[in-house]
């Protein structure tokens, strides 16, 4: 009776191995049970990476524990998920929640890798910049030269955004700094010198003329009319002095000033349609690039210009010695557009917009060469830094045309085009955030973040809700910080957000 007992236990032991030992080898595989077909499926996977690292993860309201956090790539992981549907919500304490619906597939990992979660009030730090209107970041990012009012006259100021100090104050009599964009005249920064020793200032006022005398003794007098004058001035920062660089050329046209990237003291611009360099500490250092020019843009590459009568592309050394390269055969539009400005990656990637306000781009890429319209009643573009993709908006709309394939998820091809938003009230300030997978824009009184990412919705979040109407936005991607310009009292001032999240080192810490 014993022997018999101890066999039926040994039978019933091996048969419940027969029957576990394949569930746990399915399992170990990624294999899961799907009740409503009855049968086993090969489970997928949620990878998730995310700014900040301590977050709440719901899988189709199903809490997920934090232990899933994966230390060496700071991501995490799901698995054993069954294919189909599931809507994922990410959650941290005082963070705004960031929502989207996925497909899991059978056997594959549907990743997110650019989760970027925003607070939902940030603490600001203000600047003494009493008065601040735009302001433009050096080359390094610790100055900043800005403008603002002082009765008649123009003052620019330059501040120290690490010592949070003013180093430097420049008043200029008579003259306004150039914000508006006209027939003869687009929109102009202040210029910063590679050293951050000089800036270029575009500026205007109005002046009398007199008109032609009229000889008859019985006519009446004519009225005295008015122009427009536009001029750079050179500041010295050292010196917080200036001087007229039209005066110092003896020219009057002069459009678009831009410093030379790797030689100290030396300028671009556009005479009519002349571009000249020239060194502005000595006038008699004045060369002519080209001719029939009508936009160009600089790289340590050299300088790269678009020549009427076809609005075709040249390229040409920085010191302007040897013959210049040309890289373009045509243009996709009639040649009659005057190209206003060119924004060039390098001399396989090069953007384009016409005086009226149409956006072409030139790509040479991978698989094929494109060179075609993309948009129209364009206010500007911007590249990213890894040259794949470059964004381009209009007053009311954004988009992204990615000039490589991107292959991390969502997967996109070179020379496809999406549109990320569109608002009824006018888009300001646009331009990249760190990760390239992110716009930073104000629209009103709001600055916000929204992902490229087109799955499901686009994740829009406020970043900064400002007491004045329209705010000066600038990212600084390096320090991480946001700054704005905001209403203070009756005056304005600069002021910032850390922003995102700082990470801790190697992933580990609060």
């Amino acid at each position: 009776m014993e022997r018999i007992k101890r066999s039926i236990f040994f039978w019933t032991l091996v048969a419940l191995f027969l029957i576990t030992a394949p569930l746990v080898v399915l399992y170990a595989r990624g294999y899961r049970f799907d009740t409503n077909r009855g049968v086993f499926v090969h489970s997928g996977t949620i990878t998730i990476k995310t700014n900040p690292q301590v977050i709440n993860v719901k899988i189709n309201d199903d809490i997920r524990p934090s232990k899933n956090l994966n230390r060496i790539n700071n991501s995490y992981n799901l698995t054993g998920l069954i294919p189909g549907d599931y809507n994922i919500e990410i959650s941290s304490p005082e963070f705004q929640t960031w929502r989207k619906k996925t497909d899991i597939h059978s056997g594959l990992a549907t990743e997110f890798w650019n989760v970027v979660l925003v607070r939902k009030n940030y603490e600001r730090t203000a600047y003494d910049t009493p008065g601040i209107e735009k302001f433009f970041t050096s080359p390094f990012s610790q100055l900043i030269a800005y403008t603002a009012k002082e009765e008649n006259n123009l003052r620019v100021n330059i501040f120290d955004l690490a010592q949070e100090e003013s180093v430097a104050a420049i008043s200029i009599p008579d003259w306004n700094f150039i914000e508006e964009e006209s027939a003869n005249w687009r929109k102009e920064n202040i210029e910063w010198s590679p050293e951050e020793d000089l800036v270029s200032i575009p500026v205007k006022k109005t002046v009398s003329v007199s008109p032609a005398k009229n000889k008859s003794k019985k006519a009446s007098p004519v009225p005295e009319e008015t122009q427009v004058k536009y001029h750079y001035l050179i500041a010295n920062i050292e010196e917080e002095t200036f001087f007229d660089l039209n005066d110092f050329l003896e020219t009057e046209n002069i459009r678009y000033v831009r410093w030379d990237p790797g030689e100290r003291d030396y300028i671009f611009y556009l005479s009519g349609t002349d571009l000249y360099r020239a060194n502005v500490r000595n006038k008699e250092e004045k060369t002519l690039m080209a001719s029939d020019v009508t936009a160009f843009d600089l790289s340590r590459a050299g300088i790269f210009y678009v020549k009427k009568p076809n609005n075709l592309i040249f390229k040409k050394s920085l010191d302007g010695t040897g013959d210049p390269q040309q890289l373009t055969n045509d243009f996709p539009d009639e040649t009659s557009k005057v190209i206003s400005r060119v924004v060039v990656y390098d001399e396989n990637r090069i953007a384009m917009l016409s005086q009226d306000k149409n956006f072409y781009s030139f790509n040479k890429g991978e698989h094929d060469t494109y060179f075609r319209k993309l948009g129209a009643q364009v206010e500007g573009m911007h590249y990213s830094d890894d040259g794949k993709k470059i964004l381009f908006w209009s007053n009311n709309e954004i988009s992204v045309y990615f000039v490589r394939d991107w292959e991390v998820q969502p997967v996109r091809a070179e020379n496809e085009m999406t549109n990320i938003t569109r608002f009824s009230e006018p888009v300001k300030n646009v331009q990249w955030f760190k990760d390239y997978e992110h716009i930073i824009f104000s629209s009103g009184r709001y600055t916000k973040i929204i992902e490229i990412d087109g799955r499901d919705l686009r994740n829009s979040m406020d970043l900064v809700n400002t007491e004045l109407a329209n705010p000066f936005v600038i990212i600084n991607n390096m320090e991480e910080l946001l700054y704005f310009t905001e209403k203070s009292g009756d005056s304005t001032t600069l002021n910032s957000i850390i922003f995102p999240e700082p990470v801790p080192v190697l992933g580990f810490g609060g």
